[in-house]
């Protein structure tokens, strides 16, 4: 009798736990059960980047997306968007990067709002330190954000930059000189690099 009891009592519990916690579950298993949820959390998303364009530059085509008031996206690409949608934001980071490419300026005023880690951010704010024609190290890297043994997680962090070119992960080399791993590929870190070192970008074949 008293076993019963107290396995009728455990499992209020229980029950009360389950009941506290899918409140405030967001796995996938609480979306799947919440249409209503998963279908907010969409919407919010595409807010968040409801603005996108794209153009062709030395190196390619770059992907621009805003929320409309801020940058939170460059992706390198091979291709044009078939669905674009400018602001004002995107046209002036277009022009600020065609000014880039001709060599008519050497750092970005604009603002910016990057989807990532605290921990992810903090390290792309490292890489806005970085200036024009400059290399650093990921060591440097890992050295300014105050953790030396951090570097590989700095590696990561630095690998998963979302805005390219702007926030300059380019910029960051393996301490022995060499290019190392790079979303837009090698021969587009190796050309934005020389068009700084050499103060003019060449266009860049694909073939």
């Amino acid at each position: 009798m008293i076993f019963r009891s107290l396995l009728i009592n455990l499992l209020m519990i229980k029950n009360c736990i389950n009941n506290f916690i899918g409140a405030n579950d967001y796995s996938p298993r609480s979306a799947k059960h919440s249409p209503r949820s998963a279908k907010h959390s969409l919407r919010s998303a595409n807010h968040s980047t409801r603005f996108q364009i794209s153009d062709h530059f030395q190196i390619g085509y770059l992907h621009l997306f805003s929320d409309g008031t801020n940058i939170t996206r460059v992706d390198f690409a091979d291709k044009e968007l078939k669905e674009q949608r400018s602001c004002d934001i995107l046209e002036t980071a277009k022009n600020q990067l065609h000014e880039y490419f001709a060599n008519t300026r050497q750092t970005f005023d604009l603002p910016l709002l990057p989807s990532g880690t605290e921990f992810q951010k903090k390290i792309w704010d490292i890489l806005l330190q970085i200036e024009f024609s400059e290399t650093k190290s990921y060591e440097w890297v890992s050295l300014q954000y105050g953790n030396k043994k951090a570097i590989r997680a700095v590696g990561q962090a630095i690998g998963k930059n979302p805005i390219a070119i702007i926030v300059p992960c380019h910029r960051v080399i393996g301490k022995n000189g060499n290019l190392t791993g790079f979303a837009g590929g090698i021969p587009r870190k190796r050309q934005l690099l020389a068009g700084e070192a050499n103060k003019g970008f060449l266009e860049l074949s694909f073939e």
